[in-house]
């Protein structure tokens, strides 16, 4: 009965920390407003928009974001059965860079019509980030082997060549350099329900193709070829894992643009926490993913408020050594 009740209270703790500490981000920043004011009638209507204008939807972006990310991370750490793999290593964070920076060429013949509901530069970016993916997915089809080596190989290409072009165009647009700059650096500042809604729906269908990918993951721990004979078609794994997270991380830059180490740190806390069942590992690896970018938002939008740090410098700032951390442990269980 005591582990019973000890594995329901582990399995819905980060659930009940998650949604700590969204009240606790709700209330903080430059005017600190006592959400439960407003339930007492005692906010200003100017307090009232602040918080459901301007940090609320923040917010929920920023825990999506992050547990798209997580979720991300996960599973591409399970399919490439590599544990330093995360959203970036499809390329996909590139060529949403890529589609950001286009902006700068095509946004101006869609800016009118664009704005009425989203941004021209998250728009551009979203598709970008599907574009990558696709490309991805239509280069690991040159090569003959079926191995995950095929997709590392074409997301690193992928990625580098976006990288590249992404390069050349911020270079020669200066007077958007600032914008695109904060762009690769992952920030949420000015994002409201407008940009909530234009990911939503794939966010949603990105979240159960994840959870979904589980029960292949858990049969690829024993390898490939232990895994076909088990009776895996090994090709609709890897297409749909790859869809699958490149549509996860597309809604994610898509929210907050460059964020890095997100997708590594999660699932690699979660799995020392609830080990490498992936049914398990990928939902934890999504609410500690959220719970892990929510705070480092909070921190990057109050530490020298009212100006604003990008998020993604707080995330990297704890994940580099997180990175090497977990690159010296790896290379030591390799020695051992």
């Amino acid at each position: 009965m005591k582990k019973k009740v000890f594995k329901i209270v582990k399995n819905i703790s980060p659930v009940v920390i998650l949604i700590f500490f969204a009240i606790f981000a709700t209330c903080i920043g430059t005017k600190f407003i006592w959400i439960g004011s407003v339930f007492e009638r005692k906010c200003s209507s100017i307090d009232i928009s602040i918080l459901t204008k301007i940090r609320l939807p923040r917010i929920i972006i920023s825990i999506f974001c992050g547990a798209l990310l997580g979720g991300t991370g996960a599973v591409f750490q399970g399919f490439f059965r590599n544990p330093l793999a995360d959203a970036g290593i499809m390329g996909v964070s590139s060529g949403a860079t890529f589609g950001a920076v286009m902006t700068s060429v095509f946004g101006g013949v869609f800016s009118f019509s664009l704005n009425l509901f989203v941004s021209p530069i998250t728009m551009f970016a979203f598709l970008g980030a599907i574009f990558s993916g696709v490309l991805v997915f239509a280069f690991s089809k040159i090569f003959r082997e079926s191995s995950s080596v095929s997709l590392l190989l074409a997301g690193t290409a992928v990625g580098t060549f976006f990288s590249a072009v992404s390069s050349i165009i911020i270079l020669s647009n200066q007077n958007q350099m600032h914008t695109f700059y904060a762009w690769t650096m992952g920030s949420f500042n000015g994002k409201g329900w407008n940009d909530f809604y234009i990911f939503l729906i794939p966010s949603i269908v990105a979240f159960i193709l994840l959870e979904l990918c589980s029960k292949h993951l858990d049969v690829l721990v024993c390898g490939e070829q232990s895994a076909m004979a088990l009776g895996m078609n090994y090709n609709f794994v890897k297409n749909y894992v790859l869809f699958s997270g490149s549509l996860a991380a597309a809604c994610a830059v898509c929210a907050g643009g460059i964020i890095s180490f997100v997708g590594l740190i999660a699932p690699h806390v979660v799995r020392k926490i609830y080990g490498p069942l992936h049914k398990v590992l990928i939902f934890q690896s999504m609410i500690f993913g959220g719970i892990l970018l929510l705070v480092a938002d909070t921190i990057s939008r109050t530490v020298i408020a009212p100006s604003e740090i990008p998020v993604g410098v707080i995330t990297s700032l704890v994940g580099v050594p997180f990175f090497i951390f977990a690159l010296v442990r790896m290379n030591g269980d390799v020695k051992k």
